[in-house]
């Protein structure tokens, strides 16, 4: 007697619809953590104060303000430069009339100097006016946060893994979250930059592993028959804590405030420890079959169904099931032996450095669209909402065109029309500001849908014995793109606000080009060895063309 075929003879109940929809709530606060730094890190409108002007009404862009400050774009009154100004020189005749001393002749426009004060466009607060961190000079601090956060990731996933495979998926799932909510908190009442980057580095690496281990555990408390289903609607949940941060982001406007209101409620998921089981696999691997029985009869119970009165012979035939998928120890793979398997393969070897490089540009674009969002044209907190909720509808797409159309031209068609999108946002005018939107909205659109085929598209590729290896290689891999991604706003600055755009408009040209040299895997059984996998794709080819 195997697990599935008992949970698919239970369906799909009450109990775990709930368990479910409180691991879509975890799903979405899990967000909160790897997205927050675009909120509390970004860049805020400000230019020098003029003493001399600003002493009677301060405000951003007064009518004044071109004789004193020069401006980015000449045919623009809206982006002045934010540190220098003009040199001011004020002759002695002139030092007795007060109330003339803002007045053009007396401003030096071929000569500039940097300021030390700012006035700002509005009374929004991130750690650039909390810990004074303005000018290009400190742009690197803005953007470090961001790949700070994404370096506590790389730790922490790999790390949390481990942990969950010895403690178990409940135990990282809420020791994570409440960690995560602790560390999050705390770092609003951070009074320096350094104490904020510490808490932003250990906080995302004790919140790297709560994605994997929720959706895991909700996806092992249902029949395979059921996955799909599920996984599909607890994916919705994700992209929805970026909404909400935004919208938070967009009331509040104090970083310290948006962090409590976003990080606090995650104590609450201290709770769960009463209602939501251990994962049913994992129980069943560490021989706990008592505990996993009790998750089995609530299952029983609100599906209408019973379990037999007697459970022991149920008891014995899981604990054999268990022994039985064991991996016995000398067939474990180690590093040394893992390579060997990889490079005695041309054709996996070619594969996979392939796949590392899609999974580096799905990272970069996903992550980059988004943190280019809060600094797009019109109000930031607006697009950084909009270009999140974008991923339901393209996660829910994403799972009907694998299964209407071939794995390989879904992803290679996914990065060329997102490369297309970020292309049109460069020669799209500047008045036609909603179509160049629509063209952003739609690059994330087709990325999200390339993150969401990527996954199912490399587990299907490899083989058994080195599926979970490989498919760790190229997902770390794909993490040094949400490094390089907070890195963007830099080159930006030096170069020009579409630059980075651009950039991952040709990069995901490139992906969707070696896309097609991708294996179709579509309706074909998963390969088990190196050898199967090398022909994984003839089997497709023979049966389109025969």
């Amino acid at each position: 007697m195997d697990l599935d075929e008992i949970l698919g003879n239970f369906g799909l109940g009450s109990y775990q619809l709930t368990v479910c929809g409180l691991m879509g709530l975890v799903l979405m606060y899990s967000n909160i953590s790897p997205l927050s730094y675009a909120i509390t890190a970004s860049d805020l409108k400000y230019r020098c104060e003029i003493q001399q002007c600003d002493s009677n009404n301060t405000s951003y862009n007064p009518d004044w303000l071109r004789i004193a400050v020069p401006f980015k774009d000449p045919d623009s009154y809206n982006e002045p430069y934010k540190c220098v100004k003009y040199n001011y020189n004020l002759p002695p005749s002139e030092l007795g009339k007060l109330n003339n001393t803002c007045l053009p002749k007396f401003f030096d426009t071929n000569s500039h100097q940097k300021c030390d004060k700012w006035v700002f466009d509005d009374t929004e607060r991130t750690i650039v006016n909390d810990f004074n961190i303005m000018c290009d000079d400190n742009k690197w601090k803005l953007s470090m946060v961001g790949t700070i956060n994404s370096i506590g990731q790389f730790i922490g996933i790999p790390l949390s893994g481990f942990i969950s495979d010895k403690y178990g998926r409940k135990f990282i799932l809420i020791t994570g979250s409440v960690s995560s909510a602790i560390l999050g908190t705390i770092r609003s009442f951070t009074n320096d930059y350094y104490s904020f980057l510490f808490f932003e580095f250990f906080d995302s690496i004790v919140s790297s592993g709560v994605y994997a281990a929720t959706f895991v555990l909700g996806l092992e408390l249902v029949s395979p028959k059921s996955r799909v289903t599920v996984s599909t609607l607890m994916g919705c949940f994700y992209p929805m804590g970026a909404v909400f941060m935004g919208l938070a982001a967009y009331m509040i406007l104090d970083w310290r405030i948006i962090l409590r209101v976003l990080y606090l409620p995650g104590t609450l998921i201290l709770g769960y420890i009463w209602y939501v089981p251990e994962s049913m696999r994992w129980l069943q691997t560490q021989n706990r079959i008592e505990e996993m029985a009790d998750v089995l009869s609530k299952i029983a119970k609100s599906n209408g169904k019973t379990l037999p009165s007697n459970l022991g012979p149920v008891k014995d035939a899981l604990i054999v099931n268990a022994q039985i998928n064991k991996m016995p120890e000398d067939t474990k793979l180690s590093c040394s032996k893992l390579m060997k398997e990889i490079f005695s393969s041309k054709e996996i070897f070619l594969r996979l450095i392939n796949c590392s490089f899609c999974w580096i540009t799905i990272t970069l674009v996903y992550y980059g669209l988004s943190l280019t969002s809060v600094e797009f044209n019109g109000n930031k907190y607006l697009n950084f909402m909009l270009v999140n909720a974008v991923e339901v509808p393209a996660f829910l797409t994403s799972w009907y065109f694998m299964e209407r159309f071939s794995r390989r031209n879904t992803q290679a068609f996914t990065f060329i029309f997102s490369g297309i999108g970020c292309i049109l946002v460069n020669l799209i005018p500047s008045h036609f500001s909603l179509l160049k939107l629509l063209s952003f909205l739609g690059s994330k659109y087709a990325i999200t849908m390339a993150f969401n085929t990527m996954y199912v598209f490399t587990a299907e590729m490899f083989p058994t014995e080195l599926r979970m290896s490989l498919f760790g290689i190229t997902s770390m891999f794909g993490r040094l793109g949400s490094m390089i991604a907070p890195q963007m706003s830099l080159l930006a600055s030096y170069f020009g606000q579409y630059v980075p755009i651009l950039l991952f408009g040709i990069i995901s040209f490139i992906a969707g080009a070696l896309s097609f040299l991708f294996p179709e895997t579509k309706d074909q059984k998963l390969p088990d060895t190196v050898k199967q996998a090398e022909f994984v794709g003839e089997v497709y080819k023979d049966s389109s063309t025969g």
